[in-house]
Order: C-alpha cells, then sequence, then structure tokens
C-alpha cells in the first residue's frame, strides 16, 4: 500500500509506500525522478521468505494524482554469502559499504526503460561495486584487484540490434546510438573511480572480454546461446523432428532420424552411436558425415543475399587452431559470415558490424613498468592478460598459461 502525496506547491509529487496499511511510517518515500537505492523489502521465491534490498524510482507522477508510474528492480537477497571468500568478507563490505545492488536488463525501444530505468539503475551498481573494491584494497591492503562491470555487456544486448538500419526499428538511428553513448560514458565513470591509484604506484588494465555487433542481415536458424537450434540443420536433413498422427511436426527430435543438432552457439554435435544415449550413426562413418555437414555448410546461401552464411567450419581436432576443439566442444565448430551473425561467440573475432560496431575486444594498460603513449599493431588477446600482469606484479606465470606477455608495450625487457 501506498500514499501519494502534495508537494509545497499543491500538486503531487511524492510516493510513500508501507509494509502494511497497519503502519503508521512508510518503509521508503519517493521524489519524481530520483533513483533510492538500497530499499529492504521482503521478496518470496518458491513459498520461501527473503529479506532483500531493491532500488526504486519514481518515473512519473500526475500533478493531480492521476497517474503515476514507478520502477521496481529485481530483489536481493541480502543474506547470502555464498559468492565470498572468506565468508567474512560479506560482513565487512554490507556494514562499511552496503549491499550488492540488483542489476537490470530492459529495452523494447522505450528510452524509459532504457535509460531512465536500466542504465540509471547500474549507476547504482557502479557506486557500490567501486566503493567495495577501493575499501577492501584498504582494509586488506591488497597488492592486485580484478573487477568485472557488466555494464556495457547486459545492457547493449537490449538494443545493439537496432544500431543497424532494420525495418522493425521504431526510433531514429541517432536515438540508439544515444543509448550505446550513455553506456560508455557509464562505464568511464565507472573507471575513473580507480584512475587515482595510478597516483599511488598503481598500474591498471582495462579489457573486455568481447565486444557485439549489429547484424546486418535477416539471422538464420543456427546456433543459440542456450540450447539447440533446429532450423538450419533441419532445412539441411540432419535433424529431423517428431510428427504427429496427421503428419504435423511436434517441438520434439526424434531421435532415430537425427544424424546431428547444432548445439549452443557454434558446435554441431554427431548423434554417434556408443556416445549418445539414442546415437545412430556408426563411429567409422562420422568422419564422412563430418564432411557431408560441413559442404552443406559452406554452400548454404542467404536467400535474399545469395551469399554463404558460414565463414569457417572445422573438425573438433582442426579447430585447436582458433582456439576451440577438445572434449567438450562439437565434432563440428562453425563460425557465422560478417553480417549474420548476431551475438560475439558465433563468429570470428575480427567481425564488424552495422553502426560501428565490432566483436574485438579493446586492451589499455598504464601505469607501473608500462611505456608511455605505446600503440601495439600486436594481436592481444585475454589468455594475454594474466601473464601480462603475472610479469608486472613479478611473480610466475601459472604452469597451464596458454599467453604470452605483451612484451611489446613493457617498459622492462625480458
Amino acid at each position: 500500500p501506498g500514499l501519494i502525496l502534495k508537494g509545497a506547491n499543491g500538486t503531487y509529487d511524492t510516493v510513500a509506500l508501507y509494509k502494511s496499511k497497519k503502519d503508521t511510517e512508510p518503509f521508503v518515500t519517493l521524489k519524481q525522478g530520483i533513483m533510492t537505492r538500497e530499499v529492504v523489502d521482503e521478496a518470496f521465491k518458491n513459498d520461501k521468505h527473503y529479506k532483500a534490498n531493491r532500488n526504486l524510482k519514481l518515473l512519473n507522477l500526475e500533478p493531480d494524482g492521476s497517474k503515476l508510474s514507478m520502477y521496481i528492480s529485481a530483489a536481493m537477497d541480502m543474506e547470502n554469502d555464498s559468492v565470498y571468500h572468506p565468508k567474512r568478507l560479506f560482513k565487512e563490505v554490507t556494514e562499511n559499504v552496503g549491499y550488492p545492488t540488483p542489476t537490470s536488463m530492459l529495452g523494447c525501444q522505450d528510452k524509459t526503460l532504457i535509460t531512465d530505468c536500466m542504465l540509471d539503475n547500474w549507476y547504482a551498481t557502479a557506486d557500490w561495486q567501486a566503493a567495495a573494491i577501493l575499501y577492501l584494497i584498504e582494509a586488506e591492503q591488497l597488492a592486485c584487484i580484478f573487477s568485472h562491470f557488466h555494464a556495457i555487456d547486459l545492457q547493449s544486448h537490449m538494443f545493439i540490434k537496432h544500431l543497424a538500419e532494420r525495418d522493425f526499428n521504431r526510433l531514429p538511428h541517432e536515438a540508439y546510438a544515444k543509448f550505446m553513448e550513455d553506456i560508455y560514458i557509464q562505464t568511464d565513470y565507472y573507471l575513473g573511480k580507480f584512475l587515482h591509484l595510478l597516483d599511488e604506484g598503481w598500474s591498471v588494465a582495462i579489457f573486455s572480454d568481447h565486444g557485439q555487433v549489429a547484424a546486418k542481415h535477416d539471422l538464420h536458424f543456427l546456433g543459440d546461446i542456450g540450447g539447440i537450434n533446429i532450423g538450419v540443420m533441419k532445412e539441411l536433413g540432419f535433424t529431423v523432428l517428431q510428427k504427429d498422427e496427421n503428419g504435423n511436426e511436434l517441438e520434439d527430435i526424434d531421435w532415430t532420424k537425427t544424424k546431428a543438432v547444432a548445439q549452443r552457439e557454434a558446435h554441431i554435435y554427431i548423434n554417434l552411436k556408443g556416445r549418445n544415449p539414442h546415437g545412430i550413426v556408426e563411429p567409422a562413418d562420422q568422419y564422412e558425415l563430418e564432411e557431408e555437414i560441413m559442404t552443406a555448410l559452406y554452400c548454404y546461401r542467404d536467400k535474399k543475399t545469395g551469399h554463404r552464411v558460414i565463414s569457417v567450419a572445422l573438425r573438433n581436432r582442426d579447430a585447436v587452431l582458433l582456439g576451440q576443439g577438445g572434449p567438450e566442444a562439437g565434432d563440428i565448430i562453425y563460425w557465422l559470415a560478417e553480417g549474420y551473425n548476431y551475438d560475439h561467440a558465433d563468429c570470428l573475432s575480427t567481425t564488424f558490424g552495422e553502426g560501428d560496431t565490432s566483436v574485438s575486444p579493446l586492451f589499455i594498460l598504464s601505469g607501473q613498468g608500462v611505456k608511455q603513449g605505446i600503440y601495439t599493431d600486436r594481436i592481444i588477446r585475454q589468455i594475454d592478460m594474466v601473464p601480462t600482469v603475472a610479469v608486472l606484479g613479478g611473480i610466475r606465470m601459472p604452469d597451464q598459461c596458454e599467453g604470452a606477455p605483451v612484451y611489446q608495450i613493457l617498459a622492462k625487457a625480458y
């Protein structure tokens, strides 16, 4: 229950929320346009009660009180210390900095959802996360920290596809470009909270795990971040669906006729006898079937452009050349061609998209032990980050380290 309240000018401008109608004092009072953080609330999941904190924001309240809209974030369990080690850090951080904040993913091409809700909510995350890290540096006398700020990734997913000129866009291109610019301004705001460490003798490395792209063309149903995608593999005849008594296809795979499935974003698995529960492909036929599938993938064409959709398809043993392969990867690993990929793990890292988008990561390093004003054309990979930090910190590299220090930008010769 809540009350809308009038301000000094006689118009409604405030909302007070109560735990129950019996309470005489509100548990939070909201002013229009202000994100109120760490509101202690309660939440229920699977009939279990949780003490939780949320962020709340009064988005709009008509002066006559006839209509209002509010943002209510996800709830964060205030007693969950499962990701803290040692456990005492949970109590130290929450007592001295506050409780972890909820993140947000909102889109629908709606400025209110994207900017006023999602972006504003992530500013709360930026403030809490930076404050927690800076507190621990002092309290624990830390010499090295790692911070993962997920704001760019999760927010961009909500609108990045609209950076391409598409029929389903409801806003001008400039609006989506502004959404993206706002996220980078926010990330700059977050990074700025740590740059004073450079004056204290630290080195600061900024790098991303990947970028994202806005696809130029219509997407094909090949690859799915969360499961099995039937589309192209059914069209090519390698995946078969069950049918009802009238011959209509069902949503279940007919494993007695399916030779292979495309699972996750870049993996194709052979339905192999002796390995898969319902395998039908003889191990002796695997090599030839893989050749058949790869040939079919290379020959698959977009119906509008007439161009190939697959840039590279490799057997598991060969995919090691591109950082893939191994016992948990597919029997065939493929990469979508530029313009047909929809994400970041489904294409080569050199891929570009519409609206000046790319999946290539960035890398910036400054501080002790680093040359100044240096730009290197060396391809720096994520696996190079650990050995580079190890060298700067004067410790040995991990035994199984695959990368190498970025020698080109280091001040000292090794």
